[in-house]
């Protein structure tokens, strides 16, 4: 009876505590609490914090909320562009994060393993942790020495048979089906043709069998891969997908698909693995699932394999990191041609010069043939890269950029597109100039190495040579076999020019992961027409 007066009691008590307490918490204090807390943040900001001399918005000090806006609306890369002209080539982007716009800047802080991938990429693992994911610098250096050798460009020329059917051969096959049809022109939309071409090359390769997505319609596995790459990325950018109840949506979105993905995959590893089992090396199949099974670490005392698991990881990262980036860039590099209509010409003079209007072009021989290609391509990844922002958290020590020393344990964040619009840099950086590439002399030289579309340093994208031979030989065998003009109710063309640049607009784009158009069925259509000369 007595413990029952007690706790009674005391429950009266904390009833009247919570009343008086519910009184005193009026909205007023709220308000009041609210305006202190961002009352010290600006104190801080101003005169505490350690990047208070690095130049930025001041708001972007205070909170990380409008930086994480600004990616969940895609606005990130066109924001650091404009920011980069206004503020440097450093400036802060969040309380704890600092943008590095500077080429020079990017390879110093992308060159080294000392500065540690950012702890986001943990959150994007799904099964194992892949060249893409891992922050941990020894396994990134193990993986790369197994992998690399299959993603060589040598390697990758003996499988260029396969990347030109699943590839441009597939993708002029369906657009002369368009010609067909239409009577001689027909209008296509490029951007979607482009993505799923992109993704049949790189799953022909990796997953054991042939993929025909952009002409049979058999979206099964493309459904697969998106799946699991947006939860990567939902998983990469709000960490509280990861946590229940989030968790249970996502896995009721997408779990299903990528359980199934993930039993295909291994499957299709089994059953290769078995299939050569005693086969000699040299007959085995010339792809890169094969390059992976077999590849082994040089340097270990075993000559240690992947296992089927590690596998897998690997071929969905590279299937994944595969299809949006290499689409987009084929899609820009086709895009600003048709802005600048001189270049495209001067391109297809060059290339109709030294082909028959039916002769499939080759990696090799457009290079050989067409070097204003190469030139048009890293000029549209200058302008337009298809990759973002690469976050790195800053080693023991901290590091002086431009003047502005950034303490251990922050992020810096190397904008790749900011890099390849910095005034300092790029002399009218809005134009879009090829020649900055061609030539052998030492300024040409140093614009190539100031090209950071595919990373650099030491976590440089392994899928490199892979997304060029794409690139080059689409571009190539599209303006040697067709006419391409733009629609006449077309939105951005020569004639529509930016005022604030005096040059033609370049059409929206947008950026959760890849830089892609914003409006692709809109802004993407082209005519297209048997090549007349």
């Amino acid at each position: 009876m007595a413990v029952a007066s007690e706790l009674a009691a005391a429950g009266a008590v904390a009833r009247v505590a919570l009343t008086l307490a519910r009184r005193m918490l009026t909205a007023r204090h709220i308000g009041a609490g609210m305006a202190l807390y961002v009352a010290w943040r600006a104190v801080y900001a101003t005169w505490l914090s350690p990047l208070r001399a690095v130049p930025g918005r001041f708001t972007y000090r205070l909170s990380s909320v409008f930086s994480l806006f600004d990616g969940l609306t895609g606005s990130t890369n066109d924001d650091m562009v404009r920011d980069c002209k206004r503020f440097g080539s450093v400036y802060v982007m969040e309380p704890r994060k600092v943008a590095v716009c500077h080429p020079d800047d990017g390879r110093l802080v992308l060159s080294s393993y000392s500065f540690g991938k950012d702890k986001i990429y943990d959150n994007a693992t799904v099964l194992e942790p892949s060249i893409f994911t891992t922050r941990d610098a020894e396994l990134n250096k193990r993986r790369r020495r197994q992998v690399g050798p299959g993603l060589s460009v040598a390697r990758l020329l003996k499988m260029e048979p396969t990347v030109l059917a699943a590839g441009v051969q597939q993708l002029m096959r369906k657009w002369d089906g368009y010609m067909e049809r239409a009577g001689g022109c027909a209008k296509v939309c490029y951007f979607y043709d482009f993505k799923l071409m992109a993704f049949d090359v790189v799953a022909s390769l990796s997953l054991g069998a042939k993929h025909r997505a952009l002409t049979s319609g058999d979206m099964r596995t493309v459904n697969w891969v998106e799946k699991t790459f947006a939860l990567m990325m939902a998983q990469m950018l709000v960490p509280l997908v990861k946590r229940w109840p989030f968790s249970a949506a996502a896995h009721w979105l997408a779990g299903r698909d990528i359980q199934e993905f993930l039993r295909f995959g291994s499957a299709t590893i089994r059953r290769r693995k078995a299939d050569v089992a005693g086969v000699a090396a040299a007959a085995r199949p010339n792809d890169i699932m094969q390059q992976f099974i077999d590849a082994e670490d040089p340097e270990a005392a075993t000559n240690a394999k992947m296992s089927s698991a590690e596998v897998l990881t690997e071929t969905i990262t590279l299937v994944i990191g595969g299809v949006d980036t290499t689409s987009a860039a084929i899609t820009w590099a086709l895009h600003l041609l048709l802005l600048y209509p001189e270049h495209m010409k001067l391109l297809a003079d060059q290339i109709r010069h030294a082909f028959a209007p039916t002769q499939l072009i080759t990696y090799e021989m457009a290079r050989a043939h067409a070097p204003y290609l190469e030139a048009c391509v890293l000029e549209s990844l200058r302008l337009c890269p298809a990759s973002t922002n690469l976050p790195r958290t800053v080693p023991r020590g901290g590091i002086t950029l431009r003047g502005h020393h950034i303490p251990e344990g922050f992020t810096v964040v190397v904008s790749i597109a900011a890099a390849g619009m910095n005034p300092e840099v790029w002399p009218n950086p809005h134009l879009f100039d090829p020649s900055r590439f061609l030539g052998a002399d030492s300024a040409a030289a140093a614009n190539r190495r100031n090209i950071l579309a595919f990373s650099a340093g030491v976590r440089i994208c392994p899928g490199r040579h892979l997304a060029m031979i794409e690139i080059v030989t689409t571009i190539a065998n599209i303006l040697n076999r067709y006419d391409v003009a733009l629609p006449s109710d077309a939105v951005y063309s020569p004639n529509n020019v930016d005022k604030s640049t005096g040059l033609p607009a370049i059409m929206p784009r947008t950026n959760i992961v890849s830089m892609v158009p914003k409006h692709p069925v809109r802004d993407c259509n082209i005519l297209i027409s048997r090549r007349t000369q």
